[in-house]
């Protein structure tokens, strides 16, 4: 039977995104390196080509320039990311308007705040790999809340 209205699709909308992220994500790794460690770097990008870069940047780079479909695939994964965040928030919004996180379901919603903090931090993880100035400025952003934390700033202080 088909749902009665839209907003049911919510979740099977994030359950799709969730296997495209798997798929992009699973070929991005295949090509991507980690590392910090400096390099210079040498590609079709003039402004960049011969600077000395992180590892981490220039497969980035990489990816983007050189690798077929690279720059396909970070897009597509990208995209996909930040609509499994959107489509786990709305969801989550319409099981807590609609009172469906009552009993017997109180599990399940448990399951889906669950998944949402976990995708915020599977997301922030994965915008801090690139070693680029975005990420630089997220980490920053992240230091400085952690920082504003009472418990955290306390032992930071020592």
């Amino acid at each position: 039977m088909f749902p009665e209205h839209w907003s049911f699709l919510l979740g099977e909308m994030a359950l799709y995104a969730f296997v495209v992220l798997l798929a992009t994500g699973t070929f991005l790794a295949l090509f991507f390196d980690p590392s910090t460690a400096p390099t210079v770097w040498h590609g079709p990008y003039a402004p960049l080509d011969g600077a000395q870069v992180s590892v981490a940047y220039g497969s980035a780079l990489d990816l983007s320039l050189t690798v077929p479909g690279g720059l396909l695939m970070r897009q597509t994964h990208h995209w996909a990311a930040l609509l499994f965040v959107v489509a786990i928030t709305m969801h989550l919004l319409r099981i807590v308007f609609t009172g469906a996180f009552r009993k017997p379901r109180e599990l399940t919603h448990a399951v889906g705040v669950t998944l949402l903090v976990l995708a915020v931090l599977e997301g922030y993880v994965g915008y801090s790999l690139l070693d680029d100035l975005l990420s630089g400025m997220g980490l920053a952003i992240g230091y400085s809340t952690a920082l504003s934390l009472p418990g955290i700033a306390a032992r930071s202080a020592h």
